[in-house]
């Protein structure tokens, strides 16, 4: 009872850190160019094709140092390789707020997805490790931050750059410094790394990683974690743009950004809490097939009614996939293998992350402007939707039917 009086305090107090740590490595650092992205244009004078390229950038330097970041948070530990990535995202800011050109554009993009690599898969492997129980709804809260983000950059980068449209993109940049700091300092304080958990009659041995690497639910949720990450990133980067230039106003796509990041806070804790009931692959379905609907609907009316809906189905379920496909990882391999098993499906996230924005810009530039980089979208979500639909069904995902079936019996009984 002791034990559990203690748990359940850290439990909020790393969730609130996991948030903050979601704000800036994922909100501020990946999401957040889709907003900034009109001005920075204009400010650095960049074609929609180099914005594409320079989306593409924090993938390249995420995906690029994946690995090595995985190797050494196994010997430096969680805590201390989250301190590296968040200090390394908080210079990118910095050196973005004072960029003069493309080049150093690129250079600190480029920061930005180095410190994400060795900050987000740590952070997370980390909660999961303190919460095994509760991965869903942990998972959940921490993705939340992205929301948090969102909402903050809708409102916040607009703002700006109505006071000042020639540097307000560069207050925003430092502003997200300043927040990273804040991260790093509260992780300093309160984190602390998870006590090394091994299995009865189990030791580790070097075969693990190998096992997971060749399991097929495994791979087949990397497959559908590619397929989310190419599709989240597009959405984000190539949205705001796609409002301006379909005739919406600044102040209105910036509240319909707003209105995401509101909604998107509770959709990741939501839909974690439910797929810890109802099951992992019901709630992905479900899920995945909202989005790719999501996506449909600018595509037929790019009109103010057509982007308030897209707005509000994506919001309610983009991070829900987020955090649905990210607990699925661990739900087909061994306790002791889940961070293992999160940092090679996370290597699919990054590909797609990698490959998405520059195939967008492309489209965007040379076969048709927005519409088209959206239909490429939806056909991918298609895909992702008829993968899930073929996922194994896994054994929390049977112990939650188990648990329906025997509640269905006790209220027909009665």
């Amino acid at each position: 009872m002791e034990k559990n009086s203690q748990t359940q305090p850290k439990l909020w107090i790393y969730c609130l850190i996991g948030m903050l740590t979601t704000v800036v490595v994922l909100a501020f650092a990946r999401l957040s160019y889709g907003v900034i992205l009109p001005f920075m244009m204009d400010g650095l004078h960049v074609s929609y094709k180099e914005a594409g390229l320079l989306g593409t950038t924090t993938s390249l330097g995420y995906v690029s140092t994946l690995i090595a970041a995985g190797i050494l948070a196994a010997k430096w530990g969680s805590k201390q390789t989250i301190l590296l990535g968040i200090s390394l995202v908080a210079a990118g800011f910095v050196g973005l707020s004072f960029a003069s050109s493309y080049v150093n554009a690129f250079l600190f993009l480029l920061l930005l997805g180095i410190g994400t690599s060795f900050t987000y898969t740590p952070m997370i492997s980390l909660l999961v490790a303190w919460f095994p129980q509760k991965r869903g709804f942990v998972i959940g809260l921490a993705t939340s931050g992205a929301g948090i983000g969102i909402l903050f950059a809708g409102m916040f980068v607009p703002y700006l750059s109505s006071v000042n449209a020639e540097i307000g993109w560069r207050f925003a940049w430092g502003t997200y410094a300043v927040i990273g700091l804040a991260a790093v300092l509260l992780t300093f304080l309160f984190v602390k790394n998870p006590p090394i958990e091994r299995e009865v009659g189990q030791t580790q041995t070097k075969s693990a990683p190998k096992a997971v690497y060749k399991n097929p639910n495994v791979i087949h949720v990397g497959l559908i974690y590619g397929i989310v990450g190419l599709t989240y990133i597009v959405q984000a980067i190539f949205i705001m743009s796609f409002m301006l230039e379909s005739g919406i106003s600044v102040k209105y796509a910036g509240q319909l950004m707003a209105i995401n990041g509101i909604l998107s806070i509770f959709s990741g804790p939501v839909w974690g809490k439910i797929s810890d009931h109802i099951g992992r692959r019901t709630s992905l379905i479900a899920t995945m097939g909202l989005v790719m609907v999501s996506m449909i609907v600018p595509l037929l009316f790019p009109t103010l009614i057509g982007f308030t809906i897209h707005t509000i189905l994506i919001s309610c379920t983009s991070t829900g996939l987020f955090t649905l496909t990210q607990a699925s990882s661990m739900d087909y391999v061994k306790p002791a293998e889940r961070p293992i098993a999160f940092s090679y499906v996370t290597f699919y996230f990054a590909l797609g992350q990698l490959g998405g924005p520059a195939i967008a810009g492309w489209l965007i530039e040379d076969w048709g402007g927005f519409k088209s980089a959206f239909l490429f979208t939806s056909i991918c979500l298609a895909i992702g939707l008829l993968l899930t639909i073929k996922l194994k069904t896994s054994k929390p995902d049977q112990n939650a039917i188990g648990a329906i079936s025997t509640e269905l019996n006790k209220q027909i009984s009665r």
